[in-house]
Protein backbone atom coordinates (compact mmCIF):
# COMPACT_ATOMS: atom_id res chain seq x y z
CA UNK A 1 0.00 0.00 0.00
CA UNK A 2 1.30 3.45 -0.79
CA UNK A 3 2.43 5.13 2.42
CA UNK A 4 0.81 8.34 3.59
CA UNK A 5 1.65 10.51 6.53
CA UNK A 6 -0.50 12.53 8.90
CA UNK A 7 0.70 16.10 9.28
CA UNK A 8 -0.66 18.23 12.13
CA UNK A 9 0.68 21.64 13.10
CA UNK A 10 3.20 21.45 10.27
CA UNK A 11 4.90 18.30 11.60
CA UNK A 12 5.49 15.30 9.33
CA UNK A 13 5.06 12.19 11.43
CA UNK A 14 3.96 8.57 11.66
CA UNK A 15 3.13 6.58 8.54
CA UNK A 16 -0.48 5.54 8.12
CA UNK A 17 -1.09 1.81 7.96
CA UNK A 18 -4.66 0.68 7.29
CA UNK A 19 -5.79 -2.49 9.02
CA UNK A 20 -8.28 -4.67 7.24
CA UNK A 21 -8.14 -2.39 4.23
CA UNK A 22 -8.04 -3.63 0.72
CA UNK A 23 -4.45 -2.94 -0.15
CA UNK A 24 -5.35 -0.64 -3.03
CA UNK A 25 -9.06 -0.04 -3.46
CA UNK A 26 -9.40 1.97 -0.24
CA UNK A 27 -6.35 4.14 -0.84
CA UNK A 28 -8.01 7.13 -2.57
CA UNK A 29 -10.52 7.39 0.28
CA UNK A 30 -7.77 6.97 2.90
CA UNK A 31 -5.76 9.74 1.22
CA UNK A 32 -8.82 12.00 1.15
CA UNK A 33 -9.51 11.44 4.86
CA UNK A 34 -5.90 12.09 5.84
CA UNK A 35 -5.91 15.31 3.82
CA UNK A 36 -9.25 16.36 5.33
CA UNK A 37 -8.03 15.79 8.90
CA UNK A 38 -4.72 17.52 8.18
CA UNK A 39 -6.51 20.61 6.90
CA UNK A 40 -9.40 20.66 9.39
CA UNK A 41 -7.49 21.91 12.41
CA UNK A 42 -9.41 19.42 14.56
CA UNK A 43 -6.38 17.39 15.67
CA UNK A 44 -5.02 18.37 19.08
CA UNK A 45 -1.48 17.08 18.59
CA UNK A 46 0.91 16.02 15.83
CA UNK A 47 1.17 12.41 14.75
CA UNK A 48 -1.35 9.70 14.14
CA UNK A 49 -2.23 6.64 12.11
CA UNK A 50 -5.01 4.99 10.14
CA UNK A 51 -6.54 2.32 12.37
CA UNK A 52 -8.95 0.73 9.93
CA UNK A 53 -10.82 1.18 6.66
CA UNK A 54 -13.69 -0.68 5.07
CA UNK A 55 -14.93 -0.32 1.51
CA UNK A 56 -18.56 -0.27 0.37
CA UNK A 57 -20.40 1.04 -2.67
CA UNK A 58 -21.84 3.78 -0.44
CA UNK A 59 -18.37 5.06 0.50
CA UNK A 60 -15.27 3.97 2.38
CA UNK A 61 -15.23 4.34 6.16
CA UNK A 62 -11.80 5.30 7.48
CA UNK A 63 -10.98 5.41 11.21
CA UNK A 64 -8.05 7.72 12.06
CA UNK A 65 -6.33 8.22 15.41
CA UNK A 66 -4.68 11.58 15.93
CA UNK A 67 -1.48 12.08 17.89
CA UNK A 68 -3.48 13.29 20.87
CA UNK A 69 -5.34 9.98 21.04
CA UNK A 70 -8.61 11.26 19.61
CA UNK A 71 -10.13 8.88 17.07
CA UNK A 72 -11.95 10.22 14.03
CA UNK A 73 -14.47 8.59 11.71
CA UNK A 74 -14.36 9.67 8.07
CA UNK A 75 -16.49 8.67 5.09
CA UNK A 76 -14.84 9.31 1.73
CA UNK A 77 -15.10 8.27 -1.89
CA UNK A 78 -12.81 7.15 -4.68
CA UNK A 79 -13.00 10.60 -6.32
CA UNK A 80 -11.47 12.22 -3.24
CA UNK A 81 -14.68 13.70 -1.86
CA UNK A 82 -15.23 13.53 1.92
CA UNK A 83 -18.78 13.27 3.23
CA UNK A 84 -18.20 12.87 6.99
CA UNK A 85 -15.37 13.74 9.38
CA UNK A 86 -16.51 13.39 13.00
CA UNK A 87 -15.08 12.17 16.26
CA UNK A 88 -15.65 8.42 16.50
CA UNK A 89 -17.77 6.93 19.25
CA UNK A 90 -15.96 4.81 21.87
CA UNK A 91 -17.50 1.72 20.29
CA UNK A 92 -16.25 2.66 16.81
CA UNK A 93 -12.78 3.40 18.15
CA UNK A 94 -12.55 0.09 19.99
CA UNK A 95 -13.78 -1.87 16.96
CA UNK A 96 -11.13 -0.20 14.77
CA UNK A 97 -8.33 -0.92 17.24
CA UNK A 98 -9.31 -4.59 17.51
CA UNK A 99 -9.84 -5.17 13.77
CA UNK A 100 -7.64 -7.88 12.24
CA UNK A 101 -4.68 -6.82 10.13
CA UNK A 102 -5.44 -7.24 6.44
CA UNK A 103 -1.86 -8.37 5.81
CA UNK A 104 -2.88 -11.66 7.44
CA UNK A 105 -5.60 -12.12 4.82
CA UNK A 106 -3.76 -11.09 1.65
CA UNK A 107 -1.04 -12.44 -0.61
CA UNK A 108 0.66 -10.72 -3.52
CA UNK A 109 0.86 -13.10 -6.49
CA UNK A 110 4.25 -13.20 -8.18
CA UNK A 111 5.04 -15.10 -11.38
CA UNK A 112 8.35 -16.84 -11.99
CA UNK A 113 10.68 -15.06 -14.40
CA UNK A 114 9.36 -15.43 -17.95
CA UNK A 115 6.07 -17.01 -16.82
CA UNK A 116 2.63 -15.55 -17.53
CA UNK A 117 0.83 -17.43 -14.79
CA UNK A 118 1.01 -19.24 -11.47
CA UNK A 119 -0.85 -22.00 -9.63
CA UNK A 120 -1.10 -21.84 -5.84
CA UNK A 121 -2.42 -24.33 -3.30
CA UNK A 122 -3.79 -22.89 -0.07
CA UNK A 123 -6.17 -23.79 2.78
CA UNK A 124 -8.97 -21.55 4.03
CA UNK A 125 -10.73 -21.77 7.39
CA UNK A 126 -14.51 -22.32 7.70
CA UNK A 127 -16.41 -19.31 6.36
CA UNK A 128 -13.13 -17.49 5.77
CA UNK A 129 -12.08 -15.11 3.00
CA UNK A 130 -8.67 -14.42 1.49
CA UNK A 131 -7.45 -11.91 -1.08
CA UNK A 132 -4.85 -12.32 -3.82
CA UNK A 133 -3.28 -9.15 -5.28
CA UNK A 134 -2.19 -9.09 -8.93
CA UNK A 135 -0.51 -6.26 -10.79
CA UNK A 136 -1.92 -5.99 -14.32
CA UNK A 137 -2.37 -3.40 -17.03
CA UNK A 138 -5.34 -2.12 -18.98
CA UNK A 139 -6.15 -4.25 -22.05
CA UNK A 140 -4.35 -7.33 -20.71
CA UNK A 141 -6.37 -10.52 -20.31
CA UNK A 142 -6.77 -12.07 -16.86
CA UNK A 143 -7.68 -15.71 -16.32
CA UNK A 144 -8.64 -17.14 -12.91
CA UNK A 145 -9.60 -20.71 -12.02
CA UNK A 146 -10.57 -21.70 -8.47
CA UNK A 147 -10.60 -25.45 -7.68
CA UNK A 148 -11.45 -26.56 -4.12
CA UNK A 149 -10.37 -30.10 -3.28
CA UNK A 150 -13.71 -30.49 -1.49
CA UNK A 151 -16.55 -28.25 -0.36
CA UNK A 152 -17.90 -25.08 -1.95
CA UNK A 153 -16.17 -21.78 -2.62
CA UNK A 154 -16.80 -18.62 -4.62
CA UNK A 155 -14.67 -15.67 -5.69
CA UNK A 156 -14.93 -11.96 -6.51
CA UNK A 157 -12.59 -9.85 -8.66
CA UNK A 158 -12.16 -6.11 -7.93
CA UNK A 159 -10.61 -3.45 -10.12
CA UNK A 160 -7.86 -1.15 -8.82
CA UNK A 161 -10.44 1.55 -8.02
CA UNK A 162 -12.47 -0.88 -5.89
CA UNK A 163 -15.26 -1.43 -8.40
CA UNK A 164 -16.40 -4.96 -9.15
CA UNK A 165 -14.93 -6.65 -12.21
CA UNK A 166 -16.58 -10.00 -11.44
CA UNK A 167 -19.34 -10.41 -8.85
CA UNK A 168 -19.56 -13.45 -6.59
CA UNK A 169 -19.02 -16.49 -8.84
CA UNK A 170 -18.99 -20.16 -7.83
CA UNK A 171 -15.71 -22.00 -8.21
CA UNK A 172 -17.15 -24.17 -10.98
CA UNK A 173 -17.04 -21.15 -13.32
CA UNK A 174 -13.57 -19.97 -14.42
CA UNK A 175 -13.00 -16.37 -15.46
CA UNK A 176 -11.23 -14.90 -18.47
CA UNK A 177 -11.66 -11.31 -19.50
CA UNK A 178 -9.94 -8.17 -20.69
CA UNK A 179 -8.99 -5.62 -18.05
CA UNK A 180 -9.94 -1.96 -18.34
CA UNK A 181 -7.79 -0.50 -15.56
CA UNK A 182 -4.10 -0.63 -14.72
CA UNK A 183 -2.93 -1.39 -11.21
CA UNK A 184 -3.54 -3.87 -8.41
CA UNK A 185 -6.48 -6.19 -9.00
CA UNK A 186 -7.94 -8.14 -6.07
CA UNK A 187 -9.20 -11.72 -6.35
CA UNK A 188 -11.05 -12.60 -3.13
CA UNK A 189 -11.92 -16.22 -2.43
CA UNK A 190 -14.53 -17.29 0.14
CA UNK A 191 -15.07 -20.64 1.84
CA UNK A 192 -18.82 -21.32 1.92
CA UNK A 193 -18.52 -24.38 4.18
CA UNK A 194 -18.16 -25.03 7.91
CA UNK A 195 -14.89 -26.93 7.46
CA UNK A 196 -11.37 -26.14 6.31
CA UNK A 197 -11.07 -26.25 2.52
CA UNK A 198 -7.84 -26.82 0.62
CA UNK A 199 -7.95 -25.36 -2.88
CA UNK A 200 -5.91 -24.67 -5.98
CA UNK A 201 -6.13 -21.29 -7.65
CA UNK A 202 -4.51 -20.42 -10.95
CA UNK A 203 -3.84 -16.99 -12.42
CA UNK A 204 -2.71 -16.02 -15.90
CA UNK A 205 -2.12 -12.56 -17.33
CA UNK A 206 -1.53 -12.18 -21.06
Amino acid sequence: MKKRYLMFAGVLTLAASAAFASDNSNQPAIDACIDALNSSGKAAAPGGTVLNSSFSEAGTEVILEGGGGVVWRCIAYSDGAVGVLDEATPEQAEAARSAPNMADFQERVRFDSGATGAILTRTLEPGGAFQFILDARENQFLSVRLSPHSGEMYYVIRNPDGSILLDGTDSETPYKGQLWQSGEHIVEVVNKTSADVTYDISFEIE
